[in-house]
């Protein structure tokens, strides 16, 4: 995840000094930003969370803040996603329940978690966009980040005014290019790893030991250097 946090207000000031960009209003850009969110999807821009949610018949609410399930577990069991393509008729109502002594699963569907056990507790651990006080996003405070943010919102607003007969498509093609160049280094910025985390993440390659437990520990050890005894 980013580091450094910035207010969403920062990149609304800095549009609206475009005379194009003057009536923007903050649910516009809020919804703009969400989506651009979820478009480019790099991991390190989001926060990782953990939540305790009831499991109530077989279903459990997701957080608002939701974006992606890193993993669930449920008494200290980490629990995979279902395989079963009649994993949402288990709902206590058909004859299709689960034994829940078997292998623990769950689906994601329509903001609810189904899971195969039918009442209890389940910890989630997930990935969130981070809001402040009052419910807006909270943005990565890099320069990559809201130039390209910057031009997906511009090239959004532009094209509607292009549709409208109100912007000559030269304009709106050179946004266009300068969006495409603007993504793809915010991109390549938050899929770079410093020193710490490369370590991390050549220790669990370079292995000569299958870690196939790694899941059920919840990868507690997998950045770990392996180390034999002489």
């Amino acid at each position: 995840m980013a580091e450094q946090y910035t207010s969403i207000r920062v990149i609304m000031d800095k549009l609206m000094r475009h005379p194009l960009l003057a009536d923007l209003t903050l649910e516009t850009v809020v919804d703009y930003t969400v989506d651009f969110f979820r478009i480019v999807g790099v991991p390190r821009m989001f926060v990782d969370k953990v939540v305790t949610i009831p499991v109530t018949n077989y279903i459990g609410t997701l957080p608002l803040d939701w974006i992606d399930t890193i993993q669930i577990s449920f008494n200290n069991r980490r629990i995979r996603y279902s395989s079963d393509s009649f994993h949402l008729l288990q709902d206590g109502t058909t004859t299709n329940n689960p034994d829940v002594g078997n292998e623990a699963t769950f689906v994601i569907q329509g903001g609810n978690i189904v899971t195969s056990m039918s009442d209890g507790e389940i910890i989630l651990s997930y990935r969130a966009l981070l809001t402040d006080s009052n419910g807006f996003p909270m943005l990565p405070d890099n320069s990559n980040f809201t130039r390209a943010l910057e031009a997906y919102i511009k090239v959004q607003v532009f094209t509607i005014l292009y549709d409208l007969g109100k912007l000559h498509q030269n304009v709106l093609a050179n946004t266009q290019s300068q969006y495409a160049f603007a993504v793809g280094s915010c991109e390549n910025e938050f899929k770079r790893l410093d020193l710490s985390k490369a370590e991390t993440l050549f220790n669990s390659f370079r292995t000569l030991i299958i870690r196939d437990h790694q899941f059920q520990e919840g990868f507690i050890n997998n950045g770990r250097k392996e180390n034999f005894k002489h």
